[in-house]
């Protein structure tokens, strides 16, 4: 039975053969193995899993488990409301949701471990285990703790995801790549990204900045701001039931019709037309 709140639900369950669930109106599932052998299906790519196995699953249908063995799962569900703070919250959770776009932004959403670093496998399992024995024990505090424990692993994941995203890259200034992190970090922190902030912040001549932002990532400042809420778009379009008018206004774009302009001018695709994939690929 899940075990239900309003920005997050958890489900234990052990199945012998996979049959779908209902996973509506949330942004993305974690899924933790807690025993068992078979693989991970998304988007008609398989992968294999094992006990301590550790993945994410899109709003989409296209997934399911091949399950050779007996497979006891975690799941976690998070919902469109998680991190955003409610009139009863003493603790302002919505700094995180960065976090969470950032995860939807930047996930290839491909079968296979969530995440690869050896510690931070470790500590994810116990973070996991708190979330178990509060899920067990069901008593008054455990949602805020469950809650609280669930930034703490989101963190862990866009770690890992952002390590990713740098492998390889090597940059003039060192102190770059600190830059790029805080930047997708803060991604709708317009405040934050703006160009007197991160000049302060960072060290960098006002007056240089652009510059030297174009000089280490090979294009200009505005177009990384852009084309970073853009990816976040087009993840919600593709994974999420949000209305395009609603992921316009959330992600700073005029209304609809500028998100869609300039999808299309970036990635030569618009909004309408990568929801419509999404549908057709359901079906």
């Amino acid at each position: 039975m899940d075990y239900l709140h309003d920005t997050f639900a958890i489900e234990v369950a052990t199945f012998e053969e996979w049959r779908d669930r209902s996973r509506k109106n949330n942004f993305f599932e974690l899924v933790y193995i807690l025993d068992g052998v078979g693989s991970q299906g998304v988007n008609y790519i398989q992968y294999p899993y094992q006990k301590n196995g550790f993945f994410l699953l899109p709003t989409a249908k296209c997934h399911k488990y091949i399950i050779k063995e007996p497979t006891k799962f975690l799941f976690i569900r998070f919902t469109g409301s998680y991190f955003v703070p409610g009139a009863a919250d003493k603790v302002d959770y919505s700094q995180w949701f960065s976090r969470l776009n950032f995860i939807m932004g930047n996930h290839n959403y491909h079968p296979g471990e969530l995440i690869d670093d050896v510690n931070d496998k470790a500590q994810v399992k116990r973070l996991l285990d708190v979330i178990l024995f509060e899920y067990e024990l069901k008593d008054t505090c455990s949602a805020f703790i469950i809650q609280n424990t669930l930034v703490s692993i989101l963190g862990v994941i866009s770690r890992n995801i952002q390590r990713r995203i740098l492998k390889g890259r090597s940059f003039a200034d060192g102190k770059f790549a600190d830059l790029l992190n805080f930047i997708s970090f803060n991604i709708l922190d317009t405040d934050k990204i703006s160009v007197s902030y991160l000049s302060e912040k960072f060290h960098v001549a006002e007056t240089y900045f652009s510059e030297y932002f174009r000089r280490n990532a090979s294009e200009r400042f505005q177009d990384y701001i852009i084309k970073s809420r853009l990816r976040i778009a087009e993840s919600r379009a593709r994974y999420s039931e949000l209305p395009l008018q609603n992921i316009a206004l959330e992600l700073g774009f005029t209304d609809s019709s500028h998100l869609n302009k300039m999808m299309k001018k970036h990635f030569g695709k618009g909004m309408r037309e990568i929801r419509k994939k999404k549908d057709e690929t359901e079906l």
